[in-house]
């Protein structure tokens, strides 16, 4: 079934602002424009909350999906200027159904719960709660909003790992390749020219997302942190996804 992924809402940049808004929208493969996402960030000096809404456009993309909606919710503290997750909530409908997803992180314990639930014609069919076996202090939202100072060398090759609450069902593990030489000119040519402070990265989910083989996002982050377009590679049947900032 045609999804509308987690991924369209992770691009969206931090700064001390009180309220950002930013808008994305999503083209996919042979369909073009199939999505927009929206999202809003609210903080203080102390606590940020983050919001955001996914929602199919157009026929064809309401009727494949079975007209899929998605909010996802993101809360947590600041910390020198970095944003740490104390809950994430991933609430998506499509069709009879009806799910959420909630994430807690326990700093102090280092450990991450999480809730899923799940209604079929507003009939409770799963309730379960469990104990995962990693830590981590970013989740899918705010991972994406710490990269640029989690990344100090944005212009030399090298891997890093980390732990992000909501990636790799297994383990939380995110991998961030900034690219070699020889990557540049595909890099270039799937997501423009870097501008004055802008990056590449590859990043990996380590999940089978639209069906590719391990979620490989290539992106392209504005100097002030912001992505301004990103692109889900090698897709089977329907091509590339493309994730790009309005």
């Amino acid at each position: 079934m045609f999804r509308i992924s987690i991924l369209f809402l992770l691009f969206f940049s931090f700064s001390h602002a009180k309220s950002i808004h930013v808008d994305y929208t999503i083209e996919f493969g042979i369909f073009g424009e199939v999505a927009q996402a929206k999202a809003t960030l609210v903080s203080s000096k102390k606590r940020y909350t983050i919001e955001a809404n996914v929602t199919a456009i157009g026929y064809m993309a309401k009727v494949i999906s079975k007209n899929l909606k998605e909010r996802h919710i993101s809360k947590g503290y600041i910390k020198n200027r970095l944003l740490f997750s104390n809950m994430y909530q991933m609430i998506k409908s499509y069709g009879i159904y009806k799910s959420t997803t909630i994430y807690q992180v326990d700093h102090k314990k280092r450990s991450v719960t999480k809730h899923y639930k799940r209604w079929k014609k507003k009939k409770k069919e799963s309730d379960a709660k469990m104990r995962l076996g990693y830590y981590a202090p970013d989740d899918l939202i705010s991972f994406f909003l710490n990269l640029s100072k989690h990344i100090k060398e944005k212009y030399q090759y090298r891997k890093y790992t980390f732990k992000v609450t909501g990636a790799d069902r297994k383990n939380g593990r995110v991998d961030v390749i900034i690219p070699p030489k020889k990557d540049l000119l595909e890099m270039k040519k799937l997501l423009g020219g870097l501008s004055e402070g802008e990056w590449y990265a590859r990043v990996i989910m380590y999940r089978k997302l639209y069906h590719s083989k391990k979620g490989e996002l290539l992106v392209r982050i504005g100097r002030t942190g912001l992505v301004e377009k990103a692109v889900l590679k090698d897709l089977i049947f329907f091509g590339d996804v493309r994730i790009i900032k309005q």
